[in-house]
């Protein structure tokens, strides 16, 4: 579970915005490449297609067996999908230690 936003630092909210933003533009990237929607990709890995668009948005947090589910959903890895959050320049400024 994540930290609570008001447990964090500033710099530690920054980068939480920045990866979570990468991670949605990757999810839709990859949603898209499938040739699926929002409600087709929810059907197919387990989710409401609300719960999806929340993270297609950026606005909320993923576990690891969630993302392993949309990843099988999507005919990818999950390292795929955070291989895409990582071409993400800001993103993968983030994995500096920073």
């Amino acid at each position: 579970m994540p930290a609570p936003e008001d447990r964090l630092t500033p710099p530690q909210r920054l980068r939480r915005a920045v990866r979570r933003e990468a991670l949605a533009a990757a999810l839709i990237q990859a949603r898209q490449a499938a040739e699926m929607t929002q409600t087709e990709l929810a059907t197919a890995s387990g989710m409401s297609r609300s719960a999806i668009a929340r993270l297609e948005s950026g606005d909320a947090s993923i576990g690891s067996d969630r993302l392993w589910d949309i990843a099988v959903a999507l005919g990818m890895r999950p390292s795929a999908l955070f291989l895409l959050a990582e071409a993400d320049e800001a993103a993968a400024e983030t994995l500096d230690g920073a």
